[in-house]
């Protein structure tokens, strides 16, 4: 028989899907897509737990930079609807990003500006706002806007004002953004423009090309491209 040395041999070290540190880096490197961490959480109870552990979405979504595209907003006869581009099971409902916005009138309802950086934005002309639209969140912000833009002609597009080290823009949902109208003056050949900032809740001074903020913007037929050089707004 064989005698033991004192105090045993060390303990076997923990087969990987067993070690929570090892297990974390393998779901960090799972595709980033919709149904990735879902699937996985649905694994077990320790699995469940690092998916939906903050941190780790946290670093999930550094770790993979940009989130891929769900889909597409789009103005229809019917108003405007979700159009999911990716195939099950990442495919989201449309019913799921319904932004619930009546369209009373087919000339004068919301008009479909943009979307950046996991937001939506809508001006409401009828009403003189803008909303900015979380979908994935399910959250809305109704802004008020400016006098000399409630009219027909606006354009704009809503931009996430997080500069933090790390922040992944589309990533979180609760971090600041910005609002950018621009209306053209067509026979004076010029853009007025007005930033609204969710931090403050203020709409800053008119500003004109050459002054606070640089704004171009070329229209084709019903689509717009808005390129923005910001000189220190």
């Amino acid at each position: 028989m064989t005698r033991c040395r004192r105090g045993g041999s060390p303990p076997a070290p923990p087969p990987p899907l067993e070690n929570d540190d090892l297990l974390r880096e393998i779901l960090l490197r799972l595709p980033p897509q919709p149904s990735s961490l879902p699937r996985a959480s649905a694994v077990c109870k320790r699995w469940r737990c690092v998916a939906v552990d903050p941190k780790f979405t946290a670093r999930f979504r550094a770790h993979h930079g940009k989130p891929p595209l769900l889909g597409v907003f789009q103005h229809r006869d019917d108003g405007i609807v979700f159009a999911p581009v990716l195939a099950p099971p990442d495919r989201v409902p449309p019913q799921r990003f319904d932004l619930r916005i009546p369209d009373d009138h087919p000339y004068l309802g919301p008009q479909l500006l943009g979307c950046r950086h996991g937001r939506v934005l809508v001006f409401d002309r009828p009403r003189a706002e803008v909303l900015v639209c979380d979908p994935i969140a399910g959250e809305e912000r109704r802004v008020a806007v400016p006098p000399e833009f409630r009219t027909a002609g606006v354009n704009g597009a809503v931009l996430c004002a997080d500069r933090g080290q790390g922040h992944v823009h589309g990533g979180c949902h609760a971090s600041p953004f910005k609002v950018v109208l621009v209306f053209m003056r067509i026979h004076e050949y010029q853009a007025l423009a007005r930033v609204y900032s969710s931090e403050t809740n203020t709409w800053g001074h008119p500003s004109q090309q050459g002054l606070h903020i640089q704004v171009r913007l070329v229209v084709v037929l019903r689509a717009s491209l808005l390129v923005m050089f910001f000189t220190g707004c």
